[in-house]
């Protein structure tokens, strides 16, 4: 299975923030849908803690669904998709307690990511809550030398880096098809379009947890 969290310092200690908050939602028989949910990291997460739940990942790679099938077996189920054609999916199923996706909206464009958001609000149970947890943009060049700062402790204390650029405008040169984060702005927007209540869990730099619910009852 593929390892997620050896290349990156800080995200072992954000994913299993993101399987806490998981955790205290899911009731017995819930189900989790996990976005981009490669070879089954998340699946493995969550199954250390809980085995009366449901779990269903989807993924446009089906080498990586295979691997998946293979680990965990009829414990979980998984789906082949892609994100960037969130329509055309079919047999994912719902409505899920727990909608996730760790480290995949920033593949996608803006109009995919605000397309699958759509379509995950249409698929969460009333109570249900979408964590996501993804890299935001950064948007001030007078702030950058502070998130400089940020990146460089992290690499003092880990021992190897987050991220880094030597000025702003690399940054922004560095982003691209495969390197779109979003700008916090434009998920509060989303989000707001489809009637979820969002917030911040957890921030580390600029990589963001944020949960977003629906109501008990649908809007």
């Amino acid at each position: 299975m593929e390892d997620p969290i050896g290349g990156h310092p800080t995200r072992a200690e954000q994913l299993d923030i993101l399987v806490s908050a998981a955790d205290a939602v899911l009731q017995p028989g819930d189900a989790l849908l996990d976005l981009g949910c490669g070879t089954g990291y998340l699946a493995h997460l969550l199954f250390r803690r809980r085995d009366d739940v449901a779990f269903v990942g989807l993924d446009r790679k089906g080498e990586s669904l295979q691997a998946a099938r293979d680990r965990f077996g009829d414990r979980a189920r998984f789906v082949e998709g892609d994100l960037g054609d969130i329509g055309a999916i079919e047999g994912a199923g719902g409505p899920f307690k727990v909608i996730a996706t760790a480290l995949t909206f920033h593949d996608l464009d803006d109009g995919a990511k605000r397309s699958v958001i759509a379509w995950a609000a249409e698929r969460l149970a009333p109570g249900g809550v979408f964590l996501l947890y993804d890299r935001l943009r950064l948007t001030a060049p007078s702030t950058f030398r502070l998130q400089q700062a940020v990146w460089d402790r992290i690499e003092k204390i880990h021992g190897r880096p987050m991220r880094t650029a030597a000025s702003f405008a690399d940054y922004e040169a560095d982003l691209s098809p495969s390197n779109r984060p979003a700008r916090l702005d434009d998920y509060s927007r989303w989000f707001t379009e489809v009637g979820l209540q969002h917030q911040i869990l957890h921030l580390h730099g600029n990589v963001a947890l944020i949960a977003a619910a629906k109501g008990e009852t649908t809007p």
